[in-house]
């Protein structure tokens, strides 16, 4: 509560009156009434809160890393005393925000607007707005958290990178077994005519027999694949690999959802996403992964091989694990229609051979979309 003039203050008053005791000298013990007279007066007026109101709208509350967005301000005097210009300061997840309030009489209003930084993947609370206040001597300081705080996801960055191109999985029974979808030509089963159905696809003997409109449920049984597995181990990662390693995998999962194929990503610590999930909310899952040790990615890998028959591409995103680690790897190859690891963050020259394999060895998620695009194309 107290600042560095105040405590100042406070020991004066201390020494003061020691001495005017001990020396016996009533001007000093004044001087120290009097000082302590304003110490008083400076808390009176500090703990008398002001009536304010604060609104707050982010806008907008998700973005990719490095667009804008702004979270904007506006801060009433509800009171009856005219409230004195200063600095609020904003919160924004560890970090803060200085916002400018100039004088308000009773009953304004002034509106800020706040750029937010979003240069860095995460999920952050913006808010509570934090007013300081002091007394005019800036004896005392005291902070007052003022409106709820709201959420910001910053999603990570996307590449624009090439679908999976193999694991191309014929599903006979559809979606009934597996994730095919509506459209193709293999007849799956009959199902009731909604309105929107193509009248060509309506099966006319058992509607008759049925009493109602009947239509072939078609699917498309020949389609690619994929499985992402993504390594969140802190240990494997230096600098800022982990990032690039999240940008890796958003961005092969956007790819595969703009093209409607199935996909799963999977992750060291017990995470699994499919294409159930919409875009924004795997967007969001992925704004708030943070790497953690628990899991291995050998483990993940053999719970995943024991799971597949064929049919699926895969590729693994991890950073610089060990070798033997890696050579273990090597096994997916007879598991998987096509196999790639991805190591992101390696140093230059730091290569691997895995047999039957390929592997990527990108230092950003930049190189890593410019090499997974060469491969595909080819």
């Amino acid at each position: 509560m107290f600042t560095a003039n105040g405590k100042a203050l406070l020991g004066l008053v201390v020494m003061l009156l020691t001495l005017g005791w001990l020396l016996g000298y009533a001007p000093l013990v004044a001087l120290a009434c009097a000082l302590l007279a304003a110490i008083i007066a400076a808390v009176v007026v500090v703990s008398q809160k002001p009536s304010l109101e604060v609104q707050r709208v982010v806008n907008p509350d998700r973005v990719t890393a490095g667009q804008d967005s702004v979270a904007h301000l506006r801060i009433t005097n509800a009171g009856k005393r005219v409230l004195r210009d200063g600095v609020a300061l904003e919160r924004f997840g560890d970090g803060i925000i200085p916002v400018a309030i100039p004088e308000l009489a009773a009953g304004e209003s002034v509106d800020s607007t706040e750029r937010l930084p979003t240069d860095r993947r995460g999920v952050f609370q913006v808010g509570p707005l934090v007013i300081n206040r002091s007394d005019p001597l800036g004896i005392v300081r005291r902070g007052e958290w003022k409106a709820s705080s709201e959420t910001l996801w910053v999603h990570p960055l996307l590449h624009e990178v090439a679908p999976f191109p193999s694991g191309l999985a014929r599903d006979l029974d559809g979606p009934s077994s597996g994730e095919a979808p509506e459209g193709g030509v293999a007849f799956q089963n009959l199902r009731e005519y909604v309105v929107g159905d193509d009248r060509r696809l309506i099966h006319w003997r058992s509607s008759a027999r049925l009493g109602k409109m009947m239509v072939r449920h078609n699917v498309d049984t020949h389609q690619p694949r994929s499985l992402i597995l993504l390594d969140t181990r802190p240990e494997v990662y230096e600098g800022d690999a982990f990032e690039d390693a999240i940008r890796a995998a958003a961005s092969l999962a956007t790819a595969s959802q703009r093209s409607r194929f199935p996909f799963q990503l999977r992750t060291t610590c017990g995470r699994t996403y499919d294409q159930g999930s919409t875009h924004a909310h795997l967007m969001d899952e992925l704004a708030a992964l943070q790497p953690t040790a628990e899991g291995s990615l050998v483990d993940l890998v053999q719970t995943n091989t024991r799971h597949r028959s064929g049919g699926f591409s895969v590729a693994v995103l991890t950073g610089n694990g060990s070798a033997d680690e890696l050579l273990k790897l090597g096994r997916l190859a007879a598991q998987f229609d096509a196999v790639t690891v991805c190591r992101l963050g390696v140093r230059p020259g730091d290569s691997l051979d895995l047999p039957g394999v390929v592997v990527l060895n990108a230092g950003t998620s930049s190189e890593f979309a410019k090499y997974w695009n060469r491969k595909v194309r080819r």
